[in-house]
């Protein structure tokens, strides 16, 4: 009873920490983390989607607002699969259906305490003290990588390392050996799960690194170690396959914008242009210890992490009881780090050539997060040094070098911030680093000379370190009152009249943006399909239509255009009370209609000419790339009407005279399914994009359901995962006497 009691007071500490940390979202309503433009046009409006569908009794799969629609779970970057998202899903709406920003705020600090918690648990299996494991847990989860990344879906497949590594040490060590490579594994699916490839892919890398260390210790292959670490990443795939097959099936059916000139598709490998973009520069090295010093991805510990860091691997090196995980750990931090210089390491362009899929992990500076962990462990290892009696000569070595480091600095910046009159962003938080490099030293000092306990030591540094990591916090928090800043946040939430005044005109409009005012995503976060939107990727068969010439917006449905200018092809029927006005394109088509012919064009360039040439023609034709089904002639008076449009399911009622083809100006994808009355019918992919389904004569219900096969089998294989892992824990361990075992590995490892 006792134990579970310090358990849980622990974590009520981490939490304290990390929502006093950031008391400025925790404790007022003035600040804001969601206000990139990514995340302000992308990911709110995603998680907007998901949850307004979960409220309606719907786990949502595809987003109906943008682009004609697109697969939320393909995407893997909307999170859909994510467990901690649908905690904020669940969450009741505001009256205007949007997210709370109180469950915005919680939603931000809980990833940040998953984090600091998965890491002190590692490092109190490693045997470090709790002072040490919390200061450890703060520097992997408020500094560096996950301390300055705003995305969540970046940030929740990171914070999963620690359990990784966690796990892999205790199979590496031959304890309960197959329990922990399953749930090693485990850990690392969930990090899949999360909704963003690149730190996974890190993770399988680093991961794979210290299984080859244990596969080939003592010089030669371990058949049983093999086995393990292919168990390990069998449970991986089978944890995180309800994210991994959609995307896999999504990857194939569409391109990405990379940073390159034109979008590529999956079989196309990402240039290394890209990743000399999103390298970390040399100069970066420098945000180590300085803050808000990086280009791409920050990897900030500072000061005081960094000198117990190094006091840390110079004491625990020769210490027979922490060397193997402590030298595997900064050998694994060494080997991020140098993949992170991208094209300044010799080492990462290997890696890009040799290991496959390797290049989709673009932003090769986001290997910093590996260096951060093994960083904020060593850091671990050093505060507990302190008290050793290795520790004074090591110990006095790191004190003399931040004394001069802070003095060397303070004359430094004395020299150039206030002699030639230079400033830049951040300068007030960089010139606080020499004062803590002095109390840092300052604290070893009174350590070393009896002024301060070991216990109290401690806890001071972790103040030290907690106070030093909030100088990096001004590039993820901002005051809204930051109109520069906050505007793509105003833009979201903004012109809700407009919003309003759409959907009296008639059921689903489809709508547009004119110009640059905001961008179209904005009709995901007040229930308006638009047409366009800011994605980092687009079906293929979309991108083959000629989607932006006036024709096709028109074939597309797209009856309303929302501008500041006057739009000359269009009636104003509206003006919001932001100014902006919405335009009326009276020769739109319906959102669903009959046609009673199809004709078969050879490419993508002959279909969009027709379309081109044709277009009132289109109320009764269409065209396909393969031989189209039979279809029957007869007068007009047929009456289509789409009655319901939810994200994953829509409804057409149609009145035929004779056999034709109702067809939705929606975005064809496999997983949509048909049934016309109840009964199957398959979706033909008309009019390069679009979805059509054929019905006979008479009055019919067309119903349409986003059923895909992948993420079917992707939950079976997830649900599989977690049950297999959780059985693993269930079983009873096999017993092996942990002191002769220990001792056999350090042996192994001399």
């Amino acid at each position: 009873m006792g134990s579970i009691k310090r358990r849980l007071g622990m974590a009520v500490l981490m939490l304290a920490i990390v929502a006093g940390f950031y008391w400025k979202l925790t404790l007022t309503r003035q600040f804001e983390w969601v206000w990139g433009p990514d995340l302000a046009q992308q990911v709110l409006p995603w998680l907007t989607v998901q949850a307004r569908a979960l409220h309606q009794g719907a786990l949502a799969l595809w987003d109906p607002y943008v682009w004609g629609g697109q697969p939320l779970l393909g995407q893997a970057q909307p999170g859909a699969a994510y467990p901690l998202n649908w905690l904020l899903f669940a969450v009741p709406l505001r009256h205007d259906g949007f997210i709370r920003n109180w469950a915005l705020t919680w939603y931000f600090v809980a990833i940040r305490f998953m984090a600091m918690a998965f890491c002190y648990l590692l490092c109190r299996d490693l045997r470090l003290s709790r002072v040490a494991s919390l200061l450890a847990g703060a520097v992997f989860a408020l500094g560096g990588y996950i301390g300055t990344t705003g995305w969540p879906q970046l940030v929740s497949g990171a914070l999963w390392l620690p359990l990784v590594f966690l796990f892999l040490l205790r199979a590496g060590r031959g304890e309960n050996q197959m329990r922990n490579a399953a749930l090693s594994g485990a850990s690392l699916g969930i990090a899949w799960l999360s909704g963003h490839h690149q730190a996974p892919m890190f993770a399988m890398l680093a991961a794979g690194g210290a299984w080859l260390y244990f596969i080939f210790r003592g010089g030669r292959l371990n058949g049983r170690v093999v086995r393990l670490a292919a168990m390990a990443f069998a449970f991986a795939f089978l944890v995180g396959a309800l994210q991994i097959l959609p995307t896999y099936e999504y990857g194939h059916l569409a391109k990405r914008w990379v940073g390159a000139a034109e979008p590529i598709g999956w079989n196309q490998a990402v240039p290394y242009s890209v990743h000399e973009t999103y390298d970390l520069k040399p100069f970066d090295l420098l945000g180590v210890v300085f803050p808000q010093v990086f280009t791409h991805s920050s990897p900030f510990a500072g000061i005081t992490a960094l000198g117990l860091a190094v006091l840390g691997l110079a004491c625990g090196w020769r210490d027979a009881r922490a060397r193997l995980e402590l030298r595997l750990l900064a050998a694994v931090g060494l080997g991020a780090l140098l993949y992170a210089l991208g094209q300044h390491s010799l080492f990462q362009g290997f890696l890009y050539a040799a290991v496959p899929e390797l290049d989709k992990a673009r932003q090769a500076s986001a290997a910093i997060v590996i260096f951060s962990l093994a960083l904020a462990v060593c850091a671990g290892f050093g505060l507990d040094a302190l008290a050793t009696s290795t520790s004074p000569a090591w110990s006095r070595r790191v004190m003399w070098f931040a004394l001069g480091f802070g003095m060397f600095s303070l004359a430094l910046f004395q020299t150039i911030f206030f002699a030639n009159k230079f400033s830049f962003t951040g300068q007030d938080a960089v010139m606080l680093t020499p004062f803590i490099a002095i109390g840092f030293a300052a604290l070893i000092l009174a350590l070393r000379r009896g002024a301060l306990s070991v216990r109290q030591a401690g806890v001071l540094l972790l103040l030290l370190v907690v106070f030093e990591l909030g100088n990096n916090m001004g590039s993820i928090v901002i005051s809204r009152t930051d109109a520069k800043l906050s505007k793509w946040l105003v833009q979201m939430r903004a012109n809700a009249d407009i919003a309003d005044f759409l959907k009296r005109q008639e059921a689903f409009p489809r709508a547009s943006v004119g110009g640059e005012a905001f961008a179209e995503n904005w009709g995901a976060m007040h229930n308006v399909e638009m047409w366009g939107g800011y994605l980092p990727s687009l079906t293929a068969n979309l991108l083959r239509f000629d989607w932006n010439s006036p024709q096709s917006r028109l074939l597309w449905g797209v009856g309303y255009t929302i501008a500041p200018a006057t739009v000359p092809e269009g009636q104003l029927v509206f003006i919001g009370s932001s100014g902006l006005k919405v335009y009326r394109h009276q020769a739109a088509f319906p959102r669903a209609w009959a046609i009673h012919e199809l004709i078969e064009a050879p490419d993508a360039e002959a279909g969009n000419r027709i379309i081109q040439e044709r277009l009132p023609d289109f109320h009764r034709l269409g065209f396909t790339f393969d031989a189209p089904p039979p279809l029957e002639t007869c007068d007009g008076g047929e009456q289509i009407k789409l009655s319901s449009h939810q994200t994953d399911m829509v409804q057409i009622r149609a009145s035929m005279r004779c056999r034709g083809m109702v067809v939705l100006s929606d975005v064809f994808f496999p997983g949509w399914r048909a049934d016309v009355d109840g009964r199957a019918a398959p979706i033909y992919e008309v009019n390069a994009a679009m979805r059509g389904v054929v019905v006979p004569a008479g009055d019919h219900t067309i119903t349409m359901r986003y059923r895909p096969a992948s993420a079917l089998a992707g939950g079976t294989l997830t649900l599989a995962g977690i049950l297999g892992a959780l059985a693993f824990c269930l079983a009873p361990a096999r017993s092996r006497d942990r002191k002769e075992e220990v001792a056999r590995v350090m042996e192994s490892a001399k």
